[in-house]
């Protein structure tokens, strides 16, 4: 009896081994040698990417709150400008301390810091040199402190 043959492979030439086992080259784009600097390089390349569109733009980060600075000593509220050293900041700002009080009366100190826009350690520094000079009275009820002009 005569046996089939059932195998569809077929005899391996040399040219095919060497075919299967060589790299494959694709056509790529060849790089363009410029003598642009890296800077453009990096721009260009910024230029070839996508642009994102479904992105949520960056809420800006507001300003911290710093006082207004007028040229020479004083901001329009009277306080001592940023710049200056801490002992005629703090002098500057009793002095305003000092015109608040007279024009408005007793003022707790919450309220004082919050319309007067110096530092508030500047501003307590201040009320401490007053009260020194004997300038100021300090009363505390319920946890709330208010300072009076003296007589």
């Amino acid at each position: 009896m005569k046996q089939s043959k059932t195998t569809s492979e077929k005899p391996v030439t040399a040219t095919a081994v060497e075919q299967s086992v060589a790299p494959k080259i694709s056509k790529a784009t060849p790089k363009k040698t410029s003598s642009a600097k890296p800077a453009q390089k990096q721009a260009e390349a910024k230029a070839e990417q996508p642009v994102v569109t479904d992105a949520t733009p960056k809420k800006p980060t507001p300003k911290p709150r710093t006082p207004a600075k007028v040229e020479g000593v004083t901001s329009k509220s009277g306080a001592a400008a940023a710049n200056l050293p801490i002992a005629e900041r703090v002098g500057l700002t009793a002095g305003s301390i000092w015109h608040y009080l007279s024009e408005n009366g007793a003022t707790p100190v919450s309220k004082l810091l919050a319309a007067l826009s110096e530092e508030e350690k500047v501003i307590q520094r201040s009320i401490g040199w007053l009260a020194q000079e004997d300038k100021i009275h300090i009363d505390t009820a319920n946890r709330v402190e208010t300072i009076m002009l003296k007589a």
